[in-house]
């Protein structure tokens, strides 16, 4: 093993069969651009060339479970949806899957019309998956309560006076539209851009509400009305506007909350933020549908 190689992606490579394989091989290993919380490598030798990705101390405080995730992320590989599994280990946050050759899609890039239909019709293709039986289930309310019950790391932009008002009227509105097997975290990061799309981190997959899953993108990305329209219609799925409004907000209150938690609003690009806030101040009787 190299005397370079990161400390932590070595004791995780050495202890499993495959990973000690490859230290004895020789291996490179490039950081890649991670989560707010975890590292990520790209690791390559003779035995494979993988991503490797370290879970952060902090998962039970932003509420992941390494263990439902590895459940989503092995039933969505099997359906071409992400990339294969060679090694997980929930205990340690460690997850190793091949590398897929493709780029990460850009914001840029996602915000698109091209992208925008590609990136719905394949989220209806997941979503019309029949439900896996060893998936665990998802409750919005209860993402959005844990977060509501912790404290921030540090004061966020919006008092949790605010907050807690918005986020009163979005669980008194949330209805689920449905129920399906979903990502529940695409912000354009965790898109590859391949025939066809495949999508990695699955730390928040489970069966879940499609239309939150919509309304994520929609908010990671701050969608004007056409660009929503463009989403929903390459999805297929039957969305009114009024329901689309009101869960574009149970998921900007979510994603607020979780910033808090995390300590992670000056991770945000100022135009987003402040997209991000702007909805957020509106008062729900006046979101746009």
């Amino acid at each position: 093993m190299s005397t370079s190689l990161d400390p932590a992606l070595g004791a995780a490579l050495a202890a499993f069969a495959l990973g000690r394989d490859a230290l004895a091989a020789g291996l490179s290993a490039d950081a890649l651009q991670g989560g707010v919380v975890n590292r990520t490598f790209r690791v390559r030798s003779a035995v494979g060339d993988w991503v490797v990705r370290l879970g952060g101390a902090t998962d039970a405080q932003l509420a992941i479970s390494r263990v439902g995730e590895r459940q989503t992320h092995a039933a969505a590989a099997a359906l071409g949806f992400a990339p294969a599994i060679v090694h997980a280990d929930p205990d340690a946050g460690l997850l190793v899957t091949h590398f897929l050759d493709a780029p990460v899609s850009s914001r840029e890039q996602l915000r698109s019309a091209h992208m925008l239909r590609a990136l719905g019709a394949r989220l209806g293709e997941l979503h019309a998956v029949p439900l896996p039986r060893t998936v665990r289930r998802l409750d919005v309310h209860d993402a959005l309560l844990h977060h509501l019950e912790l404290e921030p790391v540090v004061p966020g932009p919006m008092s949790r006076d605010d907050l807690s008002a918005r986020l009163r009227w979005s669980l008194a509105s949330y209805r689920q539209s449905g129920v399906a097997l979903c990502h529940n975290d695409l912000h354009h990061r965790n898109v590859l851009v391949s025939e066809p799309l495949v999508f990695v981190d699955w730390e928040y997959g489970g069966v879940g509400d499609p239309l939150f899953e919509l309304a994520a993108i929609i908010g990671y990305h701050d969608l004007d009305s056409e660009q929503r329209a463009v989403l929903l219609d390459a999805h297929g799925g039957d969305f009114k506007p009024a329901h689309v409004a009101e869960m574009c907000l149970v998921f900007d209150c979510l994603y607020a909350l979780w910033l808090d938690t995390a300590g992670a609003w000056q991770t945000l690009e100022a135009g987003h933020r402040e997209a991000l806030l702007a909805r957020l101040r509106i008062d729900p009787a006046d979101r746009e549908e």
